[in-house]
């Protein structure tokens, strides 16, 4: 999916006026232009997924250890390990593995798009005389099969206009201190920045023209340094089946093992793979350590314009095809797109997860239902093979291990959230406190 950019464009270049300590080495801030924010505050709109490819990437280009996030790197891999008989359709391993987002557009209007996937593309069905034997329909996705059972091959030539060019306000000039707390180049802001860093005695300091270029920020240096520092109730009135799950835990260590989980409790964990990083960081709360995201969030509200404040710091709004009927996270779907007027005929949208579809009925989430998955306490997910199997993978005796089912609401969903964001147990951390605590054995 990763698209080459055109080599007729000139290559985007940033500078950037920095002030380093002579003595510690150490980078203290920095001064930049509208553009080079931009691109900083669009690494808050990518998906978790393309955040998690990106880190990897950066990895291989710097043959070096890359931050990881919490079990995401783990989610990442596993929709990438899974066969395609795992999913609906093969096109929803694709859909997860590369996270389409409503604020590609927008993104594409920047100086430099981080974001290493393609544009948005339009396809139809390549039966000939295809307005005569289809239902006529277009998809994003290439993979997709139209409801005459063909691929949906044939690209549209179809461009959608740019979006909004700017997250923040017109400034020619802000600021970015080293954890990434930006705001207006003023002396109060500067001298502020300065004092709360410890400095007092500015003798120490220097300044000097940095140029970046393309290459430095597309191999994913900006969103590398935001991670950094990874390391350093209300129930629903519907019960779900995937509220209902089957979690494995160790008596003598009472870690979580394990959950075996159908359909839906899978969806909830893939969804997250496709919150934009700021809803992700937003939804699992404000006191959440992330690297500096936590700063640019708090950055924006600041100094962009009303329109993308509220895109940035509003309620999470994903794409309409990955949609699932009950996500238990605080998200919406955009509105259905519009019909396409091509060749003298109307194209509606098609679900690219769905070739067939019966009249009334909802498609939702991403993985087949009828099976069952095994998920690890740091989010490694597998189809399930056997009891025993799973007995020997994790090396337990059955005395070690104690079955509970729980039930899972939205601040269950937060909470799981969360752990996967900040630790490597997730399902230990989000749901330790709700099995029952074995009593203490007396003293004889």
């Amino acid at each position: 999916m990763a698209g080459a950019q055109s080599s007729a464009k000139p290559k985007p270049m940033f500078s950037l006026r920095l002030v380093v300590d002579k003595k510690k080495n150490k980078f203290v801030l920095a001064q930049a232009g509208r553009n080079f924010v931009d691109v900083l505050f669009s690494i808050l709109t990518l998906p978790m997924g393309t955040i998690v490819r990106l880190l990897e990437k950066y990895q291989q280009n710097q043959k070096s250890k890359a931050a990881t996030i919490g079990c995401f790197n783990n989610l990442y891999k596993s929709v990438h390990d899974l066969s395609t008989a795992s999913f609906m359709k093969e096109v929803c391993k694709d859909m997860l593995l590369h996270p389409r987002s409503v604020m590609e557009n927008q993104r594409r209007g920047l100086k430099l798009n981080v974001d290493d996937i393609e544009d948005l593309k339009y396809y139809m069905c390549t039966t000939k005389d295809f307005y005569a034997t289809c239902r006529p329909a277009y998809s994003n996705f290439s993979s997709s099969r139209c409801y005459c059972g063909q691929l949906m091959a044939e690209q549209i030539e179809y461009q959608e206009g740019l979006g909004c060019k700017a997250f923040v306000s017109e400034k020619t000039l802000f600021t970015i201190s080293d954890n990434m707390k930006v705001g207006f180049t003023t002396t109060g802001f500067t001298l502020k920045t300065l004092e709360s860093l410890g400095y007092t005695d500015f003798n120490q300091l220097h300044e000097m023209l940095e140029v970046v270029d393309h290459g430095k920020i597309v191999e994913s240096d900006a969103v590398h340094t935001l991670f950094r520092n990874t390391l350093d109730r209300c129930v629903l009135e519907t019960e779900l089946m995937c509220n209902d799950k089957d979690a494995k835990s160790s008596a003598k260590s009472s870690r979580t093992s394990s959950t075996w989980s159908g359909k839906d409790f899978v969806d909830l964990l893939f969804t997250f793979l496709v919150l934009p990083l700021n809803s992700a960081w937003k939804l699992s709360g404000s006191d959440v350590v992330l690297g500096c995201i936590g700063n640019l969030f708090e950055s924006v509200k600041g100094l962009s314009s009303s329109n993308s404040s509220n895109t940035l710091t509003g309620k999470c709004v994903l794409p309409w095809y990955y949609s699932c009927q009950q996500t238990l996270l605080d998200v919406s779907y955009e509105d259905l797109p519009p019909v396409m007027n091509y060749n003298g005929g109307a194209l509606k949208p098609m679900d690219p997860r769905v070739d067939k579809i019966a009249e009334g009925e909802v498609i939702s989430g991403f993985v087949k239902g009828g099976m069952t998955f095994m998920i690890s306490d740091d989010l490694i997910i597998t189809p399930f093979s056997s009891t025993i199997c799973s007995l020997k993978k994790w090396k337990l005796d059955l005395d070690d291990i104690e079955e509970h089912v729980i039930k899972i609401s939205k601040t269950e969903a937060i909470t799981l959230l969360r752990a996967s964001l900040m630790t490597s147990t997730a399902l230990t951390t989000a749901f330790g406190s709700l099995l029952p605590k074995k009593p203490k054995e007396e003293m004889i």
